[in-house]
């Protein structure tokens, strides 16, 4: 649960980072940095270091970083780093500079727009017990052994699912058939 809901809010800050081009290059830059140092395999670490450069920090870089965030200092140690063997924190002083950009006016500006508001309304929605009232119910799609199927909607969020209706008795009775027909002494 706790994954999922860490999933809502990077999804609407991602969505907030990529209306404009600053945003969604500090964005993009965190990502692929995020994956290098937790997610790659030493075999590849060189070459996603090496593409994580070419791509935001070179001067002709299609996701360049904003030039006041690129202290060239650092990015010239990161260039030294990657003539040799490439450290798995290699990226850890620029990556820290662009969270820090990022947590200042940026977030301001997120907390006040409407994907901030959209995150809040999902949680909101989140904390709400669902209930019988939750969904519309619409047709019988199947019926099984054990239940039926059948059509709903979400009243929050308009989604139709799926819903499978259980017979409990039915089910506590099977179980228990099984059960004893599994005890019988031979």
């Amino acid at each position: 649960k706790q994954w999922y809901q860490r999933r809502v809010a990077i999804t609407a800050g991602t969505d907030y980072c990529n209306e404009t081009e600053e945003l969604r290059c500090c964005n993009k830059f965190l990502n692929d940095v995020d994956n290098y140092e937790k997610l790659a395999p030493e075999e590849q670490r060189l070459n996603l270091a090496q593409k994580i450069y070419q791509q935001c920090l070179c001067d002709e870089a299609e996701s360049r970083l904003p030039d006041h965030l690129i202290d060239h200092e650092k990015v010239k140690e990161v260039e030294d780093k990657l003539l040799g063997e490439s450290p798995r924190y290699i990226y850890s002083q620029i990556a820290s500079t662009v969270r820090d950009y990022l947590s200042g006016d940026p977030f301001a500006k997120y907390v006040e727009s409407k994907y901030f508001t959209r995150q809040l309304q999902w949680k909101q929605l989140e904390k709400k017990p669902i209930g019988k009232h939750t969904f519309r119910h619409y047709r019988v799609l199947g019926k099984g052994g054990f239940g039926e199927v059948c059509a709903t909607q979400s009243r929050a969020s308009g989604k139709m699912y799926a819903e499978k209706k259980l017979n409990k008795k039915r089910i506590k009775k099977e179980k228990s058939t099984d059960c004893d027909s599994a005890l019988i002494p031979l």
